[in-house]
């Protein structure tokens, strides 16, 4: 029987979209800094360093201080991959996705590394390659991870896949991290977290005065690390093939251990339930349901583990479309309402329901997590520094997700009150859902759409309302209310999902072009087709980086571009010239963009702010192309 909380049958996307276009921004008009005024603020990741380091110019000088990606297998800080691939540690984790890889292949006889394939696989080659390093995108401090890990959390080093390009001498970073996890232990003599949080609180400066403080305090004296993360963009579609999607792209995901004779080998995955092995073993699926009802409170609070032997090692996350596919829920595949009948919710901070006990858990697990506010599948892709590059295009604005700066504060607040005294295996303050980190109903924030008490105050701010997107009726997003602007969603779609990705549908039942006119003489809706999920509302300017009334004219691809791509003769840059230029939403920290689209750079405009684009048109963000 199919659980209750999967709904397969039609899915209205868009039916409520009032998303589309405002009047063109026109070159004799002034530009409005406003935006980009706003781009450092308390949501920016490099304004709190007790939490999240992630200034370029900091992260540089920490490599060169013992903490590049190279130093945890006693290699140089800058070492190459193929440097890498003599270690028994990387040689391993090598081996074992390249046994992923040929996993995938052996289902799919498409799928091929190149841009002369229709799915394409990502190439190997680059774990072993001596063109390819990883670069040090951000430390983080983990305190909330101190209930599952113990100590005083963790500390995290993330790193991302990038190598030199010959034909033009810049550098291109690829889609994929490895985050190394070290355990934030008690120094000796110190009782309790609170000197850690305090070292971590101290922090201060840029550049190079952040990194020494950074070496020299929280980060200094780390025993070894205990797991590897790896997030790869192990497929990618383009949306010539999958037009109703706008694309197709598979993220694998893994955390390596340790072994005794020095290698590395995947463990389970945290709060990420093996499917098949459940669905085939009844004892283990009434396991799970005991371990839900027994693990109420700590689902809510964040702090719950689900035990070894239900947990998957190796899983993918989809996108796009991210979390309103069932293959991004993996708890919604194996429960169903009648599970949870006699769960008591009256003490819970944010889980007041079966439905939001559910959609806790699936955004608990990796793919869930990786698809819910999320960019391109991950949430670290790193900021943006000019060292060793001349691209103008293959740039991000923001290289955080906005997942990821909005439970900035939330961390922050722990912070405090650890360093303040409180126990950090017991923090009072529980995890906010993964798609409702603050309280601020921006642009895209999911909302409450019904009575469901688990989101029934999930509201939007003033200017937006909550629509219904993918005609759930329990969830929605904030979208325009009134005058919609340019880069907004204007397809009106109905999707089908079910536990096989590959048999997911979006129908479109309006293009969107009337809607898009209404407010932009000549508006149209570029589509799903293009390579733009739910559609963007499209319209000519003329002057790159010029940004009025949060909408910004910046670079879209010109015609020819995926025949230039596929040629592989020519880089991304060349391929991009001369750029359209279009009306696009504007985007920064503050002002994030929707879910399937990401901030990327525009020259020209103010520092921080970019245009909302779908992350396969940033050459960085795809796995296809790179030679």
């Amino acid at each position: 029987m199919r659980p209750a909380f999967v709904r397969l049958g039609l899915a209205l996307a868009g039916a409520a979209l009032a998303a589309a276009c405002t009047t063109a921004t026109t070159d004799d008009e002034e530009d409005d800094t406003g935006l980009g005024e706003q781009a450092v603020s308390s949501l920016d990741p490099s304004s709190a360093p007790a939490t999240a380091i992630t200034e370029p110019a900091a992260l540089r000088q920490l490599e060169k201080m013992g903490f590049g990606f190279g130093h945890h297998f006693d290699q140089p800080d800058d070492a190459t991959a193929d440097k890498l691939a003599t270690t028994k540690a990387w040689s391993s984790i090598a081996a074992a996705m390249d046994a992923n890889l040929d996993e995938l292949q052996r289902n799919d006889r498409e799928l091929k590394v190149g841009m002369a394939a229709s799915h394409r696989l990502f190439d190997r080659r680059w774990l072993r390659s001596s063109r390819s390093r990883f670069e040090l995108v951000a430390v983080t401090n983990r305190i909330d991870r101190a209930a599952a890990s113990g100590g005083c959390g963790e500390t995290r080093f993330v790193y991302r896949l990038a190598y030199a390009d010959p034909r033009e001498g810049a550098t291109s970073r690829m889609p994929m991290t490895v985050a190394v996890v070290h355990s934030q232990l008690p120094r000796d003599g110190e009782t309790g977290c609170a000197p850690s949080m305090n070292r971590w609180l101290s922090l201060g400066g840029s550049g190079a005065t952040l990194a020494d403080a950074a070496a020299k305090g929280p980060l200094s004296g780390l025993d070894e690390f205990v797991t590897l993360e790896t997030n790869l963009q192990a497929v990618r579609w383009p949306s010539s093939v999958r037009k109703d999607m706008g694309g197709e792209a598979q993220y694998m995901l893994n955390v390596w251990e340790r072994t005794a004779d020095g290698g590395m080998t995947a463990k389970p995955l945290d709060n990420t339930p093996d499917i098949p092995a459940i669905t085939a073993d009844p004892a283990k699926r009434a396991a799970l349901v005991k371990w839900v009802k027994d693990n109420v409170y700590g689902i809510d609070h964040g702090t719950a583990t689900l035990p070894a032997e239900l947990s998957a090692k190796t899983v993918y996350s989809h996108g796009p479309r991210g979390f309103a596919r069932l293959v991004n829920q993996p708890f919604s595949q194996l429960l169903d309402e009648s599970d949870l009948r006699t769960v008591a919710y009256g003490n819970l901070t944010h889980v007041k329901s079966a439905r939001g006990l559910v959609r806790k858990l699936d955004q608990e697990s990796c793919q869930g997590c990786h698809q819910n506010r999320a960019m391109a599948g991950f949430h670290v892709l790193g900021n943006e520094d000019d060292r060793g590059t001349n691209s103008k295009l293959n740039r991000l604005a923001v290289g955080t997700s906005p997942h990821f700066n909005e439970e900035l504060a939330w961390r922050m607040r722990l912070v405090r009150a650890v360093a303040n005294g409180a126990d950090a295996a017991k923090l009072e303050e529980a995890r906010p859902f993964a798609e409702h980190a603050t309280n601020d109903g921006l642009a895209g924030a999911s909302c409450g759409l019904g009575a469901d008490p688990s989101f029934a105050d999930w509201s939007c701010m003033a200017g937006l309302k909550c629509a219904d997107m993918i005609g759930q009726g329990t969830i929605g997003v904030c979208v325009t209310d009134g005058a919609p602007k340019p880069g907004e969603a204007c397809e009106k779609d109905r999707i089908t999902t079910s536990t096989n990705p590959n048999q997911d549908k979006v129908q479109n039942l309006d293009p969107g072009d009337a809607l898009c006119a209404r407010g932009t003489p000549g508006g149209s809706c570029s589509g799903a087709s293009g390579g733009f999920p739910g559609g963007a509302c499209f319209a000519i300017c003329n002057r790159m980086g010029q940004l009025k009334d949060r909408v910004i004219c910046g670079a879209a691809p010109p015609s020819g571009f995926n025949e230039c791509m596929a040629r592989g003769r020519e880089s991304f840059e060349k391929c991009m010239s001369p750029p359209k230029l279009a009306l696009r939403q504007a985007c920064n920290v503050d002002i994030p963009c929707r879910d399937d689209y990401v901030c990327s750079y525009v020259p020209g405009a103010p520092a921080g702010t970019g245009a909302c684009m779908p992350p396969y048109f940033i050459f960085q963000a795809r796995i296809d192309g790179h030679d």
